[in-house]
């Protein structure tokens, strides 16, 4: 065996290792909530707001499943949602909205999506971060997850930030559709 196969096989190794200690947000991705009672419930806008569930379920004139795409670096980076035309059947009237959190001063404490217009001292629009492939906020140096999600009707779930006040229980935002995605509402696997 040559010295450069030699070489190229010890560090195979490493670089798998280096492969798994940073990762980069991915340029587009959904988010699916997961906890007690959360299978991998898609992230859809409705109104302005961010809800787990079936966007079809919802009251809302133009809910549909959100595709984000990460705008800035580090702590400066927001995410900018569209409408997912793939799982989206009809025209919705939004688009380029920036998913934000409420800040702890905020009284409304649900999570929305803000437009270039719109101008919310109240709300965080930077900061979203993965590790691994769970969704964090980077606050005041600290990763920091209070994902609540409170039903609003069936199988549509209003997200909030921080607050369990309604009845609210906690779930986990995960850029990983669920193993099964014919069996979460939202998402159908015919053609």
């Amino acid at each position: 065996m040559s010295f450069n196969k030699l070489s190229l096989l010890c560090t195979l190794p490493l670089l798998a290792l280096g492969a798994n200690i940073k990762r980069a947000t991915p340029d587009e991705f959904g988010l699916y909530g997961y906890g007690d009672g959360f299978g991998g419930f898609p992230l859809f806008y409705a109104d302005g707001y961010a809800y787990l569930g079936e966007p079809a379920s919802s009251n809302s004139s133009d809910p549909a499943v959100v595709t984000f795409s990460p705008s800035g670096s580090g702590t400066s980076q927001s995410w900018i949602g569209n409408p997912n035309t793939t799982l989206t059947n009809y025209t919705v009237s939004w688009s380029d909205v920036t998913f934000a959190v409420p800040s702890n001063s905020a009284s409304d404490k649900r999570i929305q999506f803000l437009t270039s217009n719109d101008t919310d001292s109240d709300m965080t629009t930077t900061g979203f971060y993965f590790y691994g492939h769970t969704a964090f906020v980077i606050e005041d140096g600290q990763l920091e997850s209070p994902w609540y999600a409170l039903q609003v009707s069936e199988r549509v779930h209003a997200l909030y930030w921080n607050d369990t006040s309604l009845g609210q229980v906690p779930v986990i935002l995960r850029n990983i559709a669920p193993s099964n995605p014919g069996s979460v509402p939202g998402i159908s696997t015919e053609e």
